[in-house]
């Protein structure tokens, strides 16, 4: 009976277990992401007009108060106007 008195208490003999690593803490939850900025709709910028030029060629005009004949070619120009009150002859050339 001794021997087995010895043998149950060899084997009730409390065994040390290593300790598990604690556990990590739990991960909290990041900032929320920001909020997406409102998209509005602009139009599109338009760009300045381009400046006015008088498109070459030849233009005449016929009225009541006379006749005007307009001719443009690049940098050459010629104007005639001829009216009851007034006569004017214009030639410009570069």
């Amino acid at each position: 009976m001794s021997g087995l008195a010895i043998l149950m208490m060899a084997s009730c003999k409390k065994k040390e277990e290593p300790i598990p690593p604690p556990a990590p803490p739990p991960v909290e939850d990041p900032a929320p992401p920001p909020a997406p900025k409102p998209v509005t709709q602009t139009p599109p910028a338009t760009p300045p007009p381009p400046p006015v030029e008088d498109p070459d060629g030849t233009s005449v005009s016929v009225g009541s108060d006379g006749i005007s004949v307009k001719n443009k070619n690049g940098d050459a120009k010629n104007d005639i106007t001829i009216s009851k009150k007034k006569t004017a002859v214009e030639i410009k050339n570069p």
